[in-house]
């Protein structure tokens, strides 16, 4: 028995001495890390077509994330930079067109024309 307890003791020894302690698996590097939000100075020059290509993104992506009306930048300006693949949510309808159903509930509401005698 003494023989199996020095065994068991050095393999505990080996498996700590093997294992990782806290301190190294807690200096992970955080520059590895993507930032989940990147900002851009504009600066003379820049247009979004320039900064969409250098960043990999669409126009519209820019825009929509930036909530721009046009394409006018002025320097000094922020803006947010999306993620890649970033797409930006549909634009609501101006104008909707009204479905079948609104159609039938519209034209029960009309005035009917009186009849004209003759």
């Amino acid at each position: 028995m003494p023989l199996f307890f020095i065994v068991f003791v050095l393999f505990l020894s080996v498996a700590q001495a093997t294992e990782p302690s806290d301190s190294k698996t807690k200096s992970v590097d955080s520059s590895t890390k993507k930032p989940t939000e990147v900002k851009y100075v504009v600066k003379k020059g820049d247009s979004l077509w320039k900064i969409s290509r250098k960043y990999k993104v669409t126009v519209e992506a820019l825009m929509a994330i930036n909530e721009l009306k046009d394409d006018r930048l002025k320097p000094g300006q922020e803006l947010i930079i999306p993620p890649k693949g970033y797409r930006p949510p549909p634009l609501k309808d101006i104008n909707p067109t009204p479905s079948q159903e609104e159609k039938k509930d519209s034209t029960k509401n009309q005035p009917v024309p009186p009849l004209q005698s003759q």
